[in-house]
């Protein structure tokens, strides 16, 4: 079954007799949908989404806990680098060692909220 691209209404083609559909096209502003297939159901979407998502599978996945330390770490540099401050005033202020400062902005670690929120508080925030 394909679309008439010029009515919008469903019309029946024969196939090569491969059990290959035919080639389908969308009008623009319709969203993906669901199609079947030989009582089989797919999803029509963009090629755009299609490659993104084939990409997203070949890459490893990322441990969540791991992902959640290197953003707090990211996030805490950052913050630290727009107030012009060193690890050393931010460690001091925060009253915690510089090298814990530097292991939670490398992504080590596993700070409490309570140092989180001291090391904040340091930054000003």
């Amino acid at each position: 079954m394909s679309s008439s691209a010029s009515s919008g209404k469903p019309s029946s083609s024969k196939g090569s007799g491969t059990g290959m559909a035919s080639t389908t096209s969308v009008e623009a502003g319709e969203h993906p949908g669901r199609l079947r297939v030989g009582g089989r159901d797919y999803v029509v979407l963009p090629v755009t989404v299609y490659r993104r998502l084939s990409r997203l599978a070949r890459e490893p996945h990322r441990d969540a806990v791991a992902y959640a330390r290197e953003s707090i770490g990211r996030e805490i540099a950052r913050r630290r680098r727009a107030a012009h401050l060193s690890q050393a005033a931010v460690a001091a202020r925060a009253n915690i060692r510089v090298e814990t400062l530097s292991r939670l902005e490398n992504g080590h670690g596993n700070p409490t909220t309570k140092t989180v929120r001291a090391i904040l508080r340091a930054l000003g925030g």
